[in-house]
């Protein structure tokens, strides 16, 4: 586990409808096993073609923040680069992942992510393990940050929000690491065994 690269990925969008909302801030956190790679953290506001104020409560970023951020095509390539050959990692991070890919298709860009993990997936893993079985309600990025002392600073901006997230990761890889399960493979294998996914999760 210690030698996979991984990308704690956030983004926020004008909803949650993937046939037409957009993303309009991204935030990548590298990490190299459990070490986060704060110094190679990117973040970028993207403009959408139309936006919805009704999100502005979710993530409080105004029309005016977004007049000047360029386009998601024009920031595709530096996205690109930061999760290349990376397990993405994320809280509900298969919404994030079809966002990206839907951005990245408007661009002409085929992407396809081969692997990811969701924390609260992961959480379910370690309750199966030490007999925790968390509740719908405790898989929240507010409880699992309670559960694990991390700080809640500034929620629902992407870049706080993926930091926050990377942190109750590297604690739940070395709770899985000190039971034996020290390889993504095993990780994997686990899973599979258990029968569950993401999208057992909604939030």
């Amino acid at each position: 586990m210690r030698d996979v690269r991984f990308a704690v990925v956030d983004v926020e969008t004008t909803g949650l409808d993937l046939r037409k909302d957009e993303v309009i801030s991204v935030a990548i956190l590298p990490m190299d096993g459990l070490k986060i790679l704060v110094g190679s953290a990117y973040h970028t506001f993207v403009r959408p073609k139309s936006f919805r104020v009704s999100s502005i409560k979710y993530h409080g970023i105004t029309p005016e923040i977004l007049e000047n951020a360029p386009s998601f095509c024009e920031v595709s390539e530096e996205i690109m680069e930061k999760i290349d050959d990376r397990v993405l990692v994320g809280h509900g991070v298969s919404i994030d992942v079809e966002f990206l890919q839907k951005e990245f298709g408007k661009c002409g860009k085929k992407v396809r992510f081969e692997k990811s993990l969701d924390i609260a997936l992961v959480e379910r893993v370690i309750g199966e393990i030490f007999g925790e079985r968390p509740s719908r309600e405790e898989l929240t990025l507010e409880s699992l940050a309670r559960k694990y002392n991390v700080p809640l600073v500034y929620r629902h901006s992407a870049m706080a929000d993926a930091y926050i997230e990377a942190q109750i990761f590297q604690i739940q890889m070395m709770r899985l690491m000190k039971y034996g399960i020290n390889s993504l493979s095993a990780l994997e294998s686990f899973i599979s065994r258990l029968g569950i996914s993401d999208s057992h999760f909604i939030f």
